[in-house]
């Protein structure tokens, strides 16, 4: 399946799209932050405190010392855990043992617990030294997240999906996994019985020319039956758990949620999650869903795969212009919980803190790192994509703003800007200073979409009332990327994708064509009145 000239040449162009997830050329590892290029509330500054991380995805605190994960993903580069001190010095935590992605980082009872693929772990003296959950679901599409330690002493982490709306298909492929996992697929929470809904697609595993037919919660190319009954599990996706610390006495807090990233407790004790809504891919394509806040109510199912946004999947809003209407694939539905707080869809709500107050202002008030889309691959036809941002949300107002945004749109890989690429975690420091985590720049090559090493950031957001703690400049991290040989893409450069896009392309570009046209009517009618 060698791409074409064309094809590469295709895949380049979609990948820079209204802040795809590619760029012009590719970025260059240890990027040069620019702390001009980010607009702030007056009263407030920002600095670049660490940079040349590769892939960061959480961040937390320990003592005064940032402790960073560098995930792993896609095999950018080694998964590790860092400490790093504001005065420069850098000490690894963790290295042997984790399986990329590492996604979450908790401190309880002197110990640290760390979110990788499949499996949460303690971390001793550099090393694994015990899993204490494992059989995780997280071979697909998302994975076992954040973690948060309850007032109960138990540990809260989110696990999200393997599929997009419960159904294996050619996206998967796309994404590289089900060439790899075959038989992986989705399991509920709870019993679910099927109405029997399958989908045939173009089936990617053979090299003849042949077709699959897929039932949702079924290994690719296995049907479903009206009537079947799957039967639940509690190590599902889309859910949030708990456990002891010592990893007994696992179950579903809440469940319905496609994939809880963020993870906090209030200063009330309640319990809150950010989720991704669905993308517009796959066999069941779902138009319009958006990104979500919820506090986490016991036994509470917010949805997924049948309602979004507290409204019916079969509502006409999630039927995307290129793709089939979508239906309902259980028989029976438990009662809803609606969401909290929705979001533009694919802004991409990942890691957020609520504010302590104090010199930073906005007591209570949730920050919220916004990662941003990938556009088209999962937004499908989105001329106005949303994210790369950190927001202000007031619970108490219901009002959202922009706290912290790039001054040209669209991450700074791709306008060349020197701000935020994409911001996917935030904590509160003990100097009452809000930290951003960058997971840095993609790029596009001949195997597809890329993550690039050497470009995450964390930048501190202050009120000028307090110094800069980095007046000689960011600390550099010394990357270590693995060899090119060894990486993979996040989205393969192979044909079905161009199958799968091809649509919204054509849509785009007929829009863009037709603002253009009705722009160029406009100049020449107002030079016609003069």
């Amino acid at each position: 399946m060698a791409p074409s000239r064309l094809r590469w040449v295709t895949l380049f162009l979609l990948a820079g799209l209204a802040g795809a997830g590619g760029a012009a050329a590719t970025p260059t590892a240890g990027r040069t932050p620019d702390p001009g290029a980010i607009t702030l509330p007056q009263g407030y500054r920002i600095e670049a405190v660490v940079t040349n991380l590769s892939v960061p995805t959480t961040l937390r605190f320990a003592g005064n010392d940032l402790v960073v994960a560098e995930s792993g993903w896609a095999d950018t580069a080694r998964p590790r855990v860092l400490r790093i001190s504001l005065d420069g010095r850098v000490e690894v935590l963790a290295g042997d043992g984790l399986r990329g992605p590492v996604t979450g980082l908790l401190f309880l009872n002197g110990l640290l617990y760390v979110s990788h693929r499949g499996r949460v772990s303690v971390v001793e003296n550099g090393r694994i030294a015990r899993d204490i959950v494992t059989g995780l679901p997280s071979d697909g599409d998302h994975q076992n997240n954040q973690l948060a330690a309850g007032p109960d002493g138990r540990i809260y982490m989110g696990q999200g999906t393997v599929t997009n709306s419960a159904v294996v298909g050619v996206d998967n492929y796309i994404f590289g996994w089900l060439d790899r996992a075959p038989r992986l697929h989705e399991d509920p929470c709870r019993d679910v019985t099927l109405v029997g809904e399958n989908f045939e697609t173009d089936n990617p595993l053979t090299p003849e020319d042949d077709r699959a037919v897929t039932g949702a919660y079924k290994p690719f190319g296995t049907p479903s039956r009206p009537g079947e009954v799957v039967k639940g599990n509690p190590k599902c996706g889309g859910s949030i758990v708990r456990f002891a610390p010592d990893g007994s006495g696992f179950e579903v807090v809440a469940w319905g949620l496609r994939n809880p990233f963020g993870l906090a407790f209030d200063r009330a004790g309640d319990l809150w999650a950010t989720f991704h809504g669905a993308d517009v891919r796959g066999s069941r394509s779902i138009f319009n869903d958006p990104d979500y806040l919820v506090r986490v109510r016991e036994g509470a199912w917010y949805g997924w795969p049948e309602y979004f946004a507290g409204e019916p999947v079969t509502a006409r809003r999630f039927a995307a212009p290129t793709k089939a209407a979508p239906r309902f694939l259980w028989r029976e539905h438990p009662p809803l919980t609606r969401p909290d707080f929705t979001f533009d869809t694919h802004s991409g709500v990942n890691g957020f803190a609520f504010s302590p107050g104090g010199a930073f202002g906005f007591d209570g008030d949730a920050f919220i790192a916004m990662f941003g889309a990938y556009v088209p691959v999962a937004t499908g036809v989105n001329l106005r994509p949303a994210g790369y941002s950190v927001v202000r949300l007031d619970p108490r107002t219901r009002e959202v703003r922009e706290f912290a945004s790039n001054v040209l749109p669209g991450p700074s890989y791709l306008n060349r800007s020197g701000g935020f690429d994409r911001p996917t975690d935030v904590a509160f420091g003990p100097d009452q200073s809000l930290y951003v985590l960058d997971w840095g720049s993609s790029t596009v090559t001949e195997k597809g979409l890329e993550l690039v090493p050497g470009t995450g950031i964390v930048w501190r957001i202050y009120p000028e009332s307090l110094p800069a703690v980095r007046r000689s400049g960011p600390i550099v991290v010394e990357a270590v990327p693995l060899p090119e040989a060894r990486r993979r893409a996040q989205v393969r450069n192979v044909r079905e994708f161009y199958e799968m896009v091809g649509p919204s392309v054509l849509l785009v570009i007929g829009a863009a064509a037709l603002v253009l046209v009705v722009l160029a009517f406009i100049v020449r009618r107002r030079r016609t009145a003069r």
